[in-house]
């Protein structure tokens, strides 16, 4: 069993900004049915950030984005925009822009005809709206051949990215994804969640999106939530999340994770320390058997039986490991993140 120090690192919080808030919960609470799916969640999001609400299906994520949005109205709490309080106003009022999962196009308008829409009902002039509509539509990158499609001509990708320019046609203050790659196939998803990052650079637009997948909360936002039944359980940077959950459903919804049983050092205190599989070193330590072995492209990702823990390996260093080879495997101090008993948070 390993040991940790005396002390762990506090968690980190979501990092700070200098901006203006764009968004603010304050202990919303929606339900449906008489069961609570939004529960007393509170969030702040900067200006200009790109936040996304990460956790399984049901944990409430979806309903939280409509809530901000104004397609539901919470039971309790209060929803700011620009610290001005919209609780009560529909989704019209708010200036937000949404991009709902199934994208929600109009199947009788071509694609020029689908982003205008929204420019065309806030009273916008023709000429303004048809300029307008050709900027956004470049900045989403639909050539011109498209752009006179319908949505039933157009590929899967295209139709997210004509969603995209509804929603960002009439230069919202705000935008809202719900699980906008969700339909698409895996490398077409990384495609568009590249192009989204590359939007949201060039617009500064305040950007929240829902999601499942952990890859994407990572590798798109400047901030992530996790939620789990209604709750929010932590708001951080994505290497704050990662590196320092504090809980274990946290550290096993963000990846793969080690979670052991640890002894403080001249407290014999116990507790549960994480490591990452990709942070444990083939060394002399803890020696142990191979006991399952996976082919990951450039990782080699192993189960090693080690005395009374098992530990998940992610390497690089060896390019071939057999079931039942001997190994031995150091656990670097550096990387152990103790994580707070689950009912002391």
């Amino acid at each position: 069993m390993p040991s940790t120090g005396t002390n762990s690192p506090t968690a980190g919080t979501a990092p700070s900004c200098a901006a203006t808030e764009a968004v603010r919960l304050e202990r919303v609470s929606f339900a449906y049915g008489g069961q609570c799916v939004v529960n007393d969640v509170s969030l702040t999001i900067p200006t200009g950030a790109f936040v996304t609400i990460l956790g399984p299906s049901g944990c409430g994520k979806t309903t939280l984005l409509r809530l901000i949005g104004g397609y539901l109205t919470p039971e309790h709490g209060q929803v700011f925009l620009q610290r001005s309080d919209v609780t009560a106003q529909p989704p019209q009022r708010r200036h937000v822009g949404m991009v709902f999962q199934n994208y929600a196009l109009f199947p009788h308008l071509t694609v020029r005809q689908n982003v205008a829409f929204g420019l065309e009902v806030r009273g916008r002039a023709k000429a303004s709206v048809r300029q307008q509509v050709d900027a956004v539509l470049d900045k989403v990158g639909l050539s011109p051949a498209e752009r006179d499609r319908f949505p039933s001509q157009l590929s899967g990708g295209q139709q997210q990215r004509v969603a995209l320019a509804r929603a960002l046609a009439f230069e919202p203050p705000v935008l809202l994804l719900d699980e906008p790659l969700a339909s698409l196939d895996r490398h077409l998803r990384e495609q568009v969640r590249l192009e989204l990052c590359r939007i949201h650079r060039q617009s500064a637009v305040t950007t929240v999106m829902v999601t499942h997948d952990q890859e994407e909360a990572l590798a798109s936002s400047d901030i992530v939530g996790v939620m789990r039944a209604g709750q929010l359980l932590q708001v951080d940077s994505p290497r704050e999340l990662y590196d320092r959950p504090r809980s274990q459903f946290v550290a096993r919804f963000l990846g793969d994770a080690n979670l052991i049983e640890a002894t403080r050092l001249g407290l014999n205190q116990k507790g549960t320390v994480l490591i990452r599989p990709e942070q444990i070193r083939i060394g002399t330590e803890h020696p142990g058997r191979v006991i399952a072995v996976n082919f990951h492209g450039a990782d080699l990702v192993a189960e090693v039986q080690c005395q009374d823990f098992v530990l998940k390996l992610r390497t690089r260093a060896i390019s071939d490991l057999s079931v039942g080879d001997p190994i031995a495997l150091d656990l670097p101090r550096e990387h152990l993140w103790e994580i707070p008993d689950e009912d002391s948070l």
